[in-house]
């Protein structure tokens, strides 16, 4: 059999069914138990974060041990993780792309005569109304924010409005009931802005966007919608919930939602057909040059020949079952843990991915001072376990882990969790000190505590000698270049400032108790000499001297 051959049977043919098998399951299930059950999860969550992430599992599984059949080499060892991580991304990306073409192309387009005849028939994704009033007198707002981008610099303001859809027999202006299953129109305007400006100039910003809002509203012509989507679960359908209950006051409602779409309904799927066949084909292509030019190797091949799908599943499991983390760093991985699993909590419950909604925040348990002082003195412990958002939470997660590396096996678990904890409670109790009327949220207040425990043991004889220097050097160094971050705006260095003047005190408190041992000193090793006039030494050649 020759090489090619072996590439082709053994190599490329397993990825293109990995690549379709997976496109079509992934879809499928999206189709039944998203779009026909209506299951509400979160539309970040279906149309990019599941078929961007799923894919490594069947690469790990299946794909893993085909690539080790290519002889791979360069000088750090890297190459078989970058061809893990290319199939994923050639895999991922007409899987995010046929996403959307799945809930387009599947969306069954229903003519109505009158709005009032939505609810005589099970709902559809699209919508043509023949008959149709918008009453702009009786609209709900909802203002909301969200901060984006890889630090935090952007501030985006979002002003979502709904408008009730009346029947045509209605006059506009008069009441309107809103205890009846009603539908609404919403219409979405945003702006976005640096992060980085005062609060002052934020309120400036917002002023004269309430402004250019509410003359774009007056002016826009509602009616010019050509159908109606009914929108999913994302941020904008949870704004236009928000801002009905504010008007109605019960934000239990589920009141349908549509946005108007001026282009003809046949073009509703654009090029996402295209889009997906071609970045499959640009993929498979990729990956079949890929492994055209590596050298085979030959005992790997032996091994896949004689290998079954149930050793491949025992490979991959075998050490995810019996792996064991080290006790150094046990009470980290558990804060870590805690974090992420609130932040999928919240992910599952529909709040967004990339950032949550500040009010959204509140409710779930963020420090806010005049509700922490009005007596839930709890928010100062619930709010260092909320993030604002995907980046916001990989940041402070990656700290921690940075920390609990040198610091928990300097410390032990436990008092490396009381430090955290306590850090964070003095972080929050700071910042709303601090700040009147300020919503915080995260761990980097408890996380610049640890790194203050660790600066102020670094000063100690309880730290090792050849290690302190470049360990407290980082330890500045994160300290510092965070701090500056701060000062940028759009980050709440009160808390970190707490955070950290705590922690230093707390490390200092160990050291001077001593509560934690000093470091092991290596034990230096005697050489043997032997005697002067020994008869058995050797020459440097290892020859008997004559």
């Amino acid at each position: 059999m020759t090489d090619f051959s072996t590439r082709f049977r053994l190599i490329y043919v397993p990825f293109l069914w990995i690549d379709l098998l997976f496109i079509t399951i992934y879809s499928f299930f999206h189709w039944i138990f998203v779009i026909e059950l209506g299951l509400p999860l979160n539309e970040e969550l279906v149309h990019f974060w599941l078929p961007f992430t799923l894919p490594w599992i069947p690469i790990f599984i299946w794909l893993g041990p085909r690539i080790k059949l290519l002889i791979l080499k360069d000088k750090k060892g890297n190459l078989p993780f970058l061809y893990r991580f290319i199939a994923g991304f050639a895999i991922a990306i007409p899987a995010l792309i046929a996403q959307d073409y799945v809930e387009t192309a599947t969306g069954r387009l229903t003519v109505l005569n009158d709005i009032s005849a939505l609810n005589t028939q099970s709902l559809t994704k699209y919508y043509e109304l023949k008959k149709h009033i918008i009453d702009k007198q009786h609209f709900a707002l909802y203002k909301r924010v969200e901060i984006t981008g890889r630090y935090s610099e952007n501030y985006e303001m979002f002003i979502d409005v709904a408008c009730p859809i009346l029947p045509d027999s209605l006059k506009p202006g008069g009441e309107v009931n809103i205890g009846t299953p009603l539908a609404w129109l919403g219409i979405e305007f945003k702006r976005k802005i640096s992060n980085h400006l005062d609060e002052y100039k934020k309120d400036d910003e917002w002023k004269d966007f309430d402004t250019v809002t509410s003359a774009d509203f007056k002016a826009k012509n509602l009616d010019g919608f050509v159908y109606l989507d009914r929108i999913g679960t994302n941020a904008r359908h949870k704004a236009y919930i928000k801002a009905i209950g504010n008007i109605t006051q019960n934000e239990s409602l589920a009141p349908i939602i549509f946005e108007g779409v001026n282009t003809p309904f046949k073009e509703r799927n654009g090029q996402k057909l295209p889009w997906t066949a071609g970045s499959f084909l640009i993929g498979a292509a990729v990956w079949f040059l890929m492994i055209l030019f590596p050298k085979i190797n030959r005992p790997e091949v032996k091994k896949a020949e004689e290998s079954t799908v149930r050793s491949q599943w025992e490979a991959f499991f075998n050490p995810l079952i019996h792996f064991k983390l080290p006790d150094s760093i046990k009470a980290t991985a558990v804060l870590i843990g805690l974090n992420a699993l609130v932040f999928l909590i919240m992910v599952f419950a529909g709040l967004g991915v990339i950032s949550f909604d500040a009010r959204d925040l509140l409710s779930w348990g963020a420090d806010y001072r005049p509700a922490t002082t009005n007596g839930e003195w709890w928010r100062l412990l619930t709010s260092i376990f909320l993030h604002g958002g995907l980046m916001h939470i990989i940041s402070n997660m990656t700290g921690l882990a940075f920390a609990g590396l040198i610091l928990e096996p300097l410390i032990e678990s436990t008092k490396y969790t009381w430090a955290y904890l306590v850090c964070g409670l003095v972080s929050s109790l700071t910042s709303i000190c601090w700040h009147p009327a300020t919503i915080s949220v995260g761990a980097s207040g408890a996380i610049f505590g640890l790194y203050g425990v660790l600066t102020a043991l670094l000063t100690t004889s309880k730290a090792d000698f050849k290690s302190k220097r470049p360990l407290l050097i980082f330890s500045l160094f994160f300290i510092v270049f965070n701090l500056l971050v701060g000062l940028t705006g759009g980050v709440d260095n009160a808390a970190h400032i707490g955070g950290l003047l705590s922690g230093l005190m707390i490390g200092y408190l160990l050291y001077f108790s001593n509560a934690i041992p000093d470091p092991v000193k290596p034990t230096k090793r005697r050489k043997k000499v032997k005697p002067a006039g020994d008869t058995d030494k050797t020459s440097e050649v290892g020859q008997p001297k004559g």
